[in-house]
């Protein structure tokens, strides 16, 4: 995918400019370490004369670094995904305290908004769909309201998230759980 990118990037001999088209590159050394060039002779180990921001390097090479450093990145996402489930519990538990208050449901409907946003490039696409339909039934919630949809939706992002990689059913009773509160919540936000 990286390198399907890099490669667009790269000038093409196609057009008729007698002008020669440089990329800029842009500067992604704090997510992939770019090897250091070999020097040769002694003469090679003086100062180069382009600036890092001129340098234009392979796209393949690019590419195999890029896809590295997010598989390297890959092996947190469980620990992120987590993280960001325990918030959203913490947040439906303050949410239903009797003294709630409206911030208290902004702080749910953030912590299920910002799931939404990263779930499904952490590998949890039903969980993103959750919390999609969540944010929905948040949106036309006060609080105090529709408890027992809310506490669906985030048991089910929990139960989503331990049943990845079980197989193909378990992905199959993820989608129907999907479906079934999206329906619901659909339901309940055009009654109001």
């Amino acid at each position: 995918m990286l390198k399907d990118l890099l490669e667009k990037l790269k000038p093409s001999s196609k057009g008729k400019s007698t002008q020669s088209t440089t990329i800029a590159t842009p500067d992604i050394s704090r997510v992939i370490k770019m090897p250091k060039p070999e020097t040769a002779t002694p003469e090679a180990a003086s100062p180069p004369t382009q600036d890092k921001a001129s340098q234009v390097h392979d796209p393949e090479e690019m590419g195999a670094l890029a896809e590295a450093a997010v598989d390297d990145l890959s092996g947190q996402f469980e620990a992120w995904m987590q993280m960001d489930l325990n918030r959203l519990k913490d947040a439906w538990a303050a949410a239903q305290q009797p003294d709630a208050t409206p911030e208290d449901y902004r702080n749910l409907y953030t912590c299920a908004h910002n799931i939404r946003g990263v779930a499904g490039s952490y590998g949890y696409p039903a969980i993103s769909r959750l919390c999609g339909s969540l944010c929905t039934l948040l949106s036309d919630t006060a609080p105090g309201e529709n408890a027992a949809l809310i506490n669906l939706h985030v048991e089910a992002c929990r139960a989503a998230h331990t049943s990845i990689g079980r197989g193909e059913s378990s992905q199959s009773v993820a989608d129907a759980v999907c479906d079934a509160l999206e329906q619901r919540v659909a339901r309940k936000t055009s009654n109001s």
